[in-house]
């Protein structure tokens, strides 16, 4: 069997960015970007835009993501992927903020705790009690806001 790799858990964050601040000394950059934020752990995030960086740049990092605020995150490029001026970007965090790494880790808890009863057949598996509703795309959590309307 293979080993994970990963030490974090990723969890689905579906969700636009309008002005995510990027910045990077070494390539004398300091812009604010749209960005498609669409997987994130304590130890990274991925997200879509029109800009490539290097592999390897050091980032830091400024976005607001339905409201988990990730400021003054600092990492490295990992992995770039563009097609027609469209680019994944993955950058591994190296200075994120305690309380924003706890709470990104208990959002994984709380998806990892829905998927299990999605699978296991429970019909009440969404709150807005729950800390990862505000990214969930799930049909349950949709369900909840199409009652509120």
């Amino acid at each position: 069997m293979e080993q994970e790799r990963r030490k974090h858990r990723r969890i689905p964050a579906v969700s636009m960015v309008k002005e995510a601040l990027i910045e990077s000394p070494e390539l004398r950059m300091k812009r604010q970007i749209p960005a498609i934020v669409f997987n994130l752990s304590a130890g990274g995030v991925a997200f879509v835009t029109f800009d490539s960086f290097p592999l390897g740049a050091a980032i830091s990092l400024d976005f607001n993501l339905n409201g988990l605020k990730l400021e003054d995150v600092e990492g490295r490029v990992v992995r770039v992927k563009g097609k027609k001026q469209t680019y994944v970007v993955v950058i591994a965090f190296t200075k994120i903020r305690n309380e924003v790494k706890n709470r990104i880790n208990t959002m994984a808890d709380a998806f990892d705790l829905c998927e299990t009863r999605i699978m296991m057949g429970d019909k009440d598996v969404c709150s807005k009690d729950c800390s990862f509703f505000q990214l969930c795309t799930k049909p349950a959590r949709l369900q909840i806001n199409r009652l509120k309307n």
